[in-house]
């Protein structure tokens, strides 16, 4: 969680490398060699602060064939490999296939989000580490990914700051000896594999779809599942969610198997304590199952969880 005045002027970039940020002037052009030079950037915040300085300080002295270099080397090289590995199966589907598609537009994108930052004056770098699932100085949507991961290798998030506003970046990994720009997976995606259609709406309606036998599961609304739900523990709110007076909705994605208990639960959006506490108790969860043509089936859904302090 990020504290003091920055919680107020905090601006959250998400990097499409399919989509290149704007920028004032164009962004360097690419070396023609795919081969990224041996940098001397250890897999440290300081690393990476120096990486990113160095970049900076390429772009402001017109360095085209150096920043592109730097620029170059943080694709990640062999992502379907890297994804599986850290991910697994079908949460690391998606940003593996997007990866293939749009890496080679990483670079351009980069240096118009450096050029972007420049002009705002935020030149001040600033790297933070993560390696444990619950952080308290992560944000509400970093915990899902960090919690995902199937080996903890550490993800870096990059700040750049001027006075009390900053820009961050999430996430970058070290991988083969070079820092490397991370698409993170959307945890409310597909990360279940694919879905049946619809069998009813969110508000209760009835089915509209022609079941596919193929899928291996349905996707319903929450409100439905709500409604079905038989046995519910309550989330303790926990003491250093109150000290830091977090409250607000903690959202899940849920995997409710055919006897209606949790299979799989990923966190969407929520900071570490509060979506830990959610992940304790919904797990501990059960539904009536639910059934299509008299036969049970599993279910994809979202929770929510709420926290409110007392006034």
């Amino acid at each position: 969680m990020v504290r003091g005045p920055f919680a107020l002027f905090c601006f959250v970039v998400i990097l499409s490398p399919a989509i290149p940020l704007l920028a004032q002037s164009a962004s360097p052009r690419p070396p023609s060699s795919a081969t990224t030079p041996n940098f001397d950037y250890p897999d440290s915040t300081s690393g990476l602060e120096h990486l990113v300085k160095d970049i900076i300080k390429a772009q402001k002295e017109n360095d085209g064939v150096r920043a592109a270099t730097l620029l170059q080397s943080l694709i990640l090289p062999n992502p379907r490999e890297w994804y599986d590995r850290i991910f697994g199966g079908d949460v690391a589907e998606t940003p593996e296939s997007l990866y293939e598609k749009a890496g080679s537009s990483i670079p351009t994108s980069m240096a118009h989000f450096f050029l972007n930052a420049q002009s705002e004056n935020m030149d001040q770098v600033q790297v933070v580490r993560f390696e444990k699932s619950c952080d308290d100085n992560a944000g509400e949507d970093a915990f899902g990914i960090l919690h995902a991961r199937q080996q903890p290798v550490p993800l870096y998030e990059l700040r750049l700051l001027h006075g009390d506003k900053f820009l961050r970046l999430f996430a970058f990994a070290f991988v083969e000896g070079s820092f490397r720009y991370i698409i993170t997976p959307k945890m409310d995606g597909k990360v279940f594999g694919a879905a049946r259609p619809k069998t009813a709406s969110s508000s209760g309606g009835q089915a509209t779809n022609t079941p596919d036998s193929s899928a291996p599961y349905y996707r319903v609304g929450g409100t439905v599942q709500a409604a079905k739900l038989i046995k519910r523990v309550q989330p303790e709110y926990p003491d250093v969610a109150r000290r830091e007076h977090l409250q607000g909705a903690v959202k899940l994605h849920a995997l409710i198997s055919k006897d209606g208990s949790l299979r799989k639960l990923y966190v969407i959006k929520g900071y570490c304590s509060l979506a830990r506490s959610s992940l304790n108790a919904v797990s501990q969860w059960r539904y009536s199952p639910t059934l299509l043509l008299g036969n049970p089936v599993e279910v994809d859904t979202e929770i929510d969880v709420f926290f409110k302090l007392s006034p």
